[in-house]
């Protein structure tokens, strides 16, 4: 929104994510788990998920995931699918086992989806496989996340925070707060309660310029 680059330069994804405390997409905080992961010994390796969002369409591999083998089983580690992200690692062969409100399903013979149990319904977010993926490949990914004109995030203000008891989720102007059984929303007036929830609420600190871009670009957009 900001058209600011995006590095995936893993000192400038420490620089900006862990030492300047600003948010990021997948490209950014998948890399820096599977590199942390990786420093402490773990048997760790790059995915790129096929995004669904609960339709039958084919979509581009844009999302970066790590996929972690551990004591003879596979497992998704994922930290950046916003609102909807897994918050455990999910165990792929798992044989539809509910887990964290997650199930991994076999899509075909070489694909893995992930489902989200959703108003007692499961809620299709991504489909991946366990093929082997590089740097370039995320390189890729991200080059179209970050400027094609039909990318997401070039097209819509998505911020999210996962707290213990409760999700956190700005969808354009649409503020969602998100507990077990209820869900409060309502839509940011104006660029000064925007920086100052993004502030009390995400602990990001914004500029009122950077601000009052944001919530023109929210205003824009409107989805829910």
């Amino acid at each position: 929104m900001l058209n600011k680059p995006i590095s995936l330069k893993i000192e400038d994804i420490i620089e900006k994510i862990v030492k300047k405390n600003l948010g990021g997409y997948c490209f950014e905080h998948n890399k820096l788990i599977h590199d942390a992961l990786l420093s402490l010994g773990f048997d760790v390796r790059i995915s790129i998920a096929r995004v669904l969002n609960n339709l039958k369409v084919e979509s581009p591999r844009t999302h970066r995931i790590t996929l972690l083998r551990f004591k003879g089983k596979d497992y998704l580690i994922d930290v950046g699918f916003g609102a909807m992200t897994p918050t455990i690692p999910l165990n792929i062969r798992a044989k539809n086992k509910i887990l964290d409100n997650y199930r991994i399903t076999q899509g075909d013979s070489e694909n893995f989806v992930l489902e989200l149990n959703k108003n007692k319904d499961f809620y299709t977010l991504y489909k991946f496989n366990t093929a082997t993926y590089t740097e370039a490949d995320c390189k890729m990914g991200n080059f179209y996340s970050e400027y094609h004109k039909d990318a997401v995030f070039k097209n819509n203000f998505v911020v999210s925070r996962k707290l213990k008891n409760k999700t956190l989720s700005f969808r354009n102007n649409s503020y969602h707060q998100i507990l077990d059984n209820l869900t409060n929303i309502f839509n940011v007036k104006d660029p000064i309660q925007l920086q100052k929830i993004l502030k009390k609420d995400f602990d990001l600190n914004i500029s009122k310029k950077e601000s009052k871009i944001l919530f023109k670009n929210a205003e824009n957009f409107r989805y829910s």
